[in-house]
């Protein structure tokens, strides 16, 4: 069983919060996705994806700077977003304590949690043999 399994380092997202905005990359992708599909309907999405690194690649600066601009927009309206679902309460620090207490109690591993009178008496069982060649 992995290590940490079961255990969350980062409270969940909240599902009401606001979407990040897209980068200009991403709306440029958006953009020329359904171009590339039409052309060649018989490509995966990963050969769809670095056609689009390409043409993002050799796309002219004017074109990039629309599209720099166009995230800029999306920035100033997410954070007007995010502004305004602060505002309503929407970010609960309550919830967010209840998870990080939640989560540093699972950080206890079982064997630590055993109190000293109970591995005292340990000592003499046959399980005592096989610990001693363990590194811990």
């Amino acid at each position: 069983m992995p290590r940490n399994a079961g255990a969350s380092k980062r409270a969940g997202k909240d599902p009401n919060a606001p979407k990040r905005p897209l980068s200009a990359f991403f709306i440029f992708s958006q953009d020329e996705r359904p171009d590339i599909k039409k052309k060649s309907p018989s490509l995966s999405v990963g050969d769809i994806a670095k056609e689009i690194g390409l043409r993002w690649k050799n796309v002219s600066d004017d074109v990039k700077k629309r599209y720099e601009q166009k995230a800029a927009v999306e920035i100033q309206k997410y954070e007007v977003r995010l502004a305004e679902y602060k505002k309503s309460g929407g970010v609960s620090s309550a919830r967010g304590d209840k998870a990080a207490a939640k989560a540093s109690e699972s950080k206890i591993p079982a064997s630590k949690s055993k109190s000293s009178d109970e591995n005292s008496d340990d000592d003499d069982d046959e399980d005592s043999d096989e610990d001693e060649g363990r590194i811990n």
